[in-house]
């Protein structure tokens, strides 16, 4: 006989606002003012900044409605927020010495994610794990392999930042950089950061998926963040007219009724 479908901390969420819709791709919004001003800041310096900064702004203020929706479990995320501040900084700087910090942006603005990302590694609290709990309940935040995923996903963050970081230094050393055009330059300064900033966006996406599978299986895992249905095995005694057996130990040990949990995650 089939149970009745009970809510479960993360059981499935009315609408559209819910953290299985944005709160698991929230690391996506933060690739928004990072591809305007790697794209743009070659050409358009201060349009550059002062859309990145705008977009990072805005971001957050849609981080207010979504949280208060219930589409968001952990924000406010560190990452939009100190990439608001580098991009205020940088456009505060840009006003005095253009030609410097148009030389130098990618340099230093990855620089400074990569000292964000390998700090947040080093205090033990990896900022991925903020986007790695969207897919869980608050039940299981701190679910061992939990916790090795968000290490892994910040971990690929900060080589990318430094690769990022790096990478700009051979238009340099090739006196390429001042020419927009050259292949170099567009790949090295634009294209290939774009590109490896996508790639760890969409490792962190992904990844937590392949965790959640792993534990959907595991008896001690309690996070079925997507429904649990409860089948009354005592019901199917009396239909049968056979005795039920002797209840066990521990909670049901009082005569309560039998009852069978079974969980069922369903993948994002």
């Amino acid at each position: 006989m089939l149970g009745l479908r009970v809510s479960y901390d993360g059981a499935t969420q009315p609408g559209l606002c819910n953290p299985y819709t944005f709160g698991v791709n929230a690391i996506f919004f933060a690739l928004i003012p990072y591809t305007v001003v790697t794209a743009l800041h070659d050409t358009h310096l201060e349009v550059a900044l002062i859309l990145g900064t705008a977009f990072s702004g805005a971001i957050i203020l849609l981080g207010i409605i979504v949280r208060f929706s219930g589409g968001y479990r952990t924000w406010p995320y560190a990452l939009e927020l100190f990439m608001l501040v580098v991009n205020a900084v940088l456009l505060g700087v840009s006003y005095p010495e253009p030609e410097k910090i148009k030389k130098y942006l990618p340099f230093i603005s990855n620089a400074f994610y990569a000292a964000f990302a390998l700090v947040s590694i080093m205090m033990t609290i990896p900022f991925t794990i903020q986007y790695v709990r969207e897919f869980v309940p608050s039940s299981a935040a701190t679910y061992d392999r939990l916790v090795r995923a968000a290490y892994a996903t910040a971990s690929l963050w900060t080589l990318t930042f430094v690769t990022n970081t790096l990478v700009y230094l051979v238009p340099i050393c090739r006196n390429r950089d001042q020419e927009h055009s050259h292949a170099l330059n567009l790949v090295f300064r634009i294209i290939l950061p774009i590109f490896l900033a996508f790639f760890a966006a969409l490792f962190t996406r992904l990844w937590p998926v392949q965790v959640m599978r792993q534990l959907a299986g595991s008896s001690g895992f309690d996070g079925a963040f997507r429904k649990v249905v409860v089948n009354p095995l005592a019901v199917m005694g009396d239909i049968m007219d056979l005795p039920l057996p002797p209840p066990p130990g521990g909670p049901y040990a009082m005569g309560a009724p039998l009852q069978q949990l079974q969980v069922q995650a369903i993948g994002t």
